[in-house]
């Protein structure tokens, strides 16, 4: 006889309980349990949400037939034709290059319309890198000061701001090569890991033979280019014809 309270009677709790569960199997009655985790509903795959452009949008697209590839005169035409800005657009040139590693600058016939803000790689300047602060297009800097922006290569690195001998960056006198920089000049740069290349080469208000001018000084500057794209800033792209 078990004594209330004792170890016995806490065994023969335990027999006892046993004996029940065994039981309700047979009979199957047993519940499975299931676990919190398993009892919530899956989670549904995260859907990319397709972007939809505008009726403006998709008006100017339908004037482009996205399996010709268009002369460069008859291109700058319909990249007028399509413009959905109010403003003075920049005209964009895309570039895909069979090989990547290219870095070299480019002075053009006409003015890109865009003002290229530059520094020189002194104390301050990489001070303010260190904190973080990038607030320049171009980094000149002299031989002796290489040193002092190798930890600094991961991040101006990418953004195409490392200064480099092929782009002209690297020289004796920084100062000099800024009172010489102008807005006719361009640095094409392949991404790091693709043969791309993505340049501003005007305003859409320059006139059609100033377009073309540049355009044609970037083309044949670049070796093997493969596929060329232009458009204007939030229009449609147009296929160039690349001449062989």
């Amino acid at each position: 006889m078990a004594i209330i309270g004792s170890a016995d009677e806490e065994q023969l709790r335990q027999k006892a309980a046993v004996k029940r569960e065994q039981k309700k199997k047979r009979e199957g009655k047993v519940i499975p349990v299931v676990a919190e985790e398993a009892k919530e509903e899956p989670k549904k795959a995260d859907k990319k949400i397709a972007r939809v452009r505008g009726k403006s949008y998709q008006s100017a697209k339908a004037k482009t037939d996205v399996n010709k590839s268009y002369p460069l005169s008859e291109a700058i035409k319909l990249l007028r034709e399509i413009s959905l800005t109010r403003f003075d657009a920049s005209v964009e040139l895309h570039l895909v290059l069979k090989d990547k590693g290219v870095s070299k600058e480019v002075e053009l016939p006409h003015s890109t319309g865009r003002v290229r803000r530059a520094a020189i790689a002194d104390d301050k300047t990489i001070a303010a890198i260190e904190s973080g602060k990038i607030d320049f297009d171009v980094l000149y800097a002299s031989p002796e000061q290489m040193g002092k922006l190798v930890k600094f290569a991961k991040v101006l690195g990418p953004k195409g701001l490392m200064p480099n001998p092929k782009t002209g960056t690297i020289v004796a006198d920084p100062a000099a090569a800024i009172k010489k920089l102008s807005d006719k000049s361009v640095v094409l740069k392949t991404e790091k890991d693709a043969p791309l290349i993505h340049t501003v080469i005007g305003k859409l208000s320059a006139n059609d033979q100033q377009l073309i001018a540049n355009i044609q000084a970037i083309l044949t500057s670049l070796p093997q280019i493969s596929k060329a794209i232009l458009k204007s800033t939030m229009s449609p792209a147009i296929k160039l014809l690349l001449q062989s």
